[in-house]
């Protein structure tokens, strides 16, 4: 059995564990789906499809309408996206319940936050902004940089060294395998998430903490913070 203690840093996924970014990036692929003459895809399938970064988005986004782009088709595809997404990163996107609540208790206990996600980091760094929580949360590593994207450890290992954390200290939260498999690789604490992002996965065997959000998180920390008191 796993002893958890309580964390000095926690890595945060950031769609599906605390944005609900699916309605924003719904209404760009349609956009772009629509400029190759395919219909638009309903939120809950495209949910089912974030977690891997913007190009795996809009490749899956075609297969599933029949109409698979390689090449430079698309290239020109995933740019249209990242144009598009970017026109509405907040107009629809909503904080999950729990993160408001799960930043100011790190804010209590000192516990240090960074971002790890695999969207371009300015498209996250805006988000957070937007939110308020770029005060709280200022390292941010994303999916556009020289590092390899999660499931690959490195942008979880880079977060770790930007914090001044070893991997004793920290935990990664988030809601996809993605996450968990990187957070195995970087031989981390990893809490899963539940929520309705990315594919299905066991999250009850792959992960060593699995919480029903984020206020079952908040809890969590709490009860860890008064034993280890």
């Amino acid at each position: 059995m796993t002893i958890l203690r309580p964390p000095r840093g926690l890595l945060l996924d950031l769609d599906g564990t605390l944005i609900d970014s699916a309605p924003d990036l719904a209404d760009a692929l349609a956009v772009v789906l629509a400029d190759q003459g395919c219909a638009p895809l309903e939120e809950p399938t495209v949910r089912r499809m974030v977690g891997n970064g913007v190009a795996r988005l809009v490749e899956t986004a075609f297969v599933q309408s029949g109409k698979r782009l390689t090449g430079e088709r698309l290239e020109r595809a995933i740019s249209a996206m990242e144009c598009e997404y970017g026109k509405r990163l907040t107009k629809r996107t909503a904080l999950l319940a729990g993160a408001r609540e799960l930043v100011a208790l790190c804010r209590a206990e000192r516990i240090a936050l960074a971002c790890v996600t695999n969207k371009p980091r300015a498209m996250a760094q805006a988000i957070l902004a937007h939110f308020g929580l770029d005060s709280a949360i200022e390292v941010v590593v994303g999916g556009d940089g020289d590092l390899p994207r999660k499931p690959a450890p490195e942008p979880l290992i880079a977060a770790m060294s930007a914090l001044g954390l070893g991997r004793t200290d920290v935990w990664m939260v988030g809601d996809g395998l993605p996450d968990v498999k990187a957070a195995r690789a970087a031989e981390i604490t990893c809490c899963a998430v539940a929520s309705e992002y990315g594919e299905d996965f066991d999250a009850e065997r792959e992960a060593m903490l699995v919480v029903s959000g984020l206020p079952a998180l908040v809890r969590v920390i709490e009860h860890l913070s008064v034993v280890a008191d």
